[in-house]
């Protein structure tokens, strides 16, 4: 049994440098159409409900509860994220 991996789409060393050109720009061809048409929204992000200011804030806060323990420094940076964040987009009454 051959060890060998056989991938049709690289054409071998000795074929001719014209075949190796063309197989080489219709690679590129096909993957510059797959960047381009995969360029889509996740149905998550789509889906996703719209949180306000202070369900975000708490969010980062209860990110923050998470790391208190392990990282106390980035947890006050977290918690006072949260607190300017809110401030930022309070709606006044």
């Amino acid at each position: 049994m051959s060890s060998a991996v056989f991938i049709p789409l690289i054409p071998s060393a000795a074929a001719p440098v014209r075949i190796r050109k063309e197989s080489f720009l219709a690679g590129c061809q096909r993957l510059i159409a797959q960047l381009f048409t995969s360029r889509r929204a996740p149905a998550a992000a789509v889906d996703a409900p719209v949180l306000t200011a202070f369900q975000e804030a708490e969010r980062v806060r209860a990110m923050a509860d998470d790391l208190l323990k392990t990282d106390p420094d980035l947890a006050q940076e977290l918690y006072a994220a949260a607190d300017r964040h809110e401030y930022a987009h309070a709606t006044l009454a």
